[in-house]
């Protein structure tokens, strides 16, 4: 049992037109670190962590957990995806499986992330059929808004948390399928 139910972790990759979908391996270290420690990626999540602390504290490869997929284009990581279940972070997400993603500045706007987060969603309800799945972003993220939309999810709520408006919503899994390019 993982903190996603009982699903075998880790799955085989998961393979898309451009992506290939994976476990973190010690290759990720650089992406992982910059992932975390860029501004324009820090912007709706309470800024960036220092590089240097990253540095320091990240071990050779980063770590994995059940749920989480780095994202690689043609060898390189790009960005990554998570999963993960009751967090805590807000009321809203207790209980549930929630979506999270993080790319890098420069391939922003093309399509990647709406793949990748399509062929983890797909790969989701056919593992856990019938569960739910959530995604909570600040609603001055609009790259956000709009990826959540492309994606079927669909607004449950407004509310303020973090010193700023989010967006609460779940997954139609019944709009599977939809047009994801971005």
């Amino acid at each position: 049992m993982t903190e996603l139910g009982p699903v075998a972790w880790p799955p085989a990759p998961i393979r898309t037109e451009r992506l290939v979908l994976r476990e973190p391996e010690a290759r990720d270290r650089a992406a992982a670190i910059e992932l975390l420690a860029s501004p324009e990626v820090g912007t709706y999540l309470g800024g960036a962590q220092p590089r240097d602390a990253l540095e320091r504290g990240m071990p050779g490869t980063p770590p994995g957990r059940p749920g989480l997929f780095m994202v690689e284009l043609d060898g390189a990581s790009i960005g990554k995806i998570t999963l993960t279940r009751a967090t805590g972070h807000i009321r809203q997400a207790a209980g549930e499986t929630e979506l999270g993603y993080l790319f890098l500045p420069e391939v922003w706007g093309r399509g990647y992330a709406a793949e990748a987060c399509a062929a983890v969603l797909d790969w989701f309800a056919h593992a856990l059929p019938g569960e739910p799945v959530v995604l909570a972003t600040q609603t001055a993220n609009v790259r956000s808004m709009r990826l959540a939309a492309k994606l079927g999810f669909v607004e449950v709520e407004r509310f303020e948390a973090y010193g700023a408006e989010q967006w609460f919503g779940k997954w139609a899994e019944d709009r599977r399928g939809a047009d994801c390019s971005v």
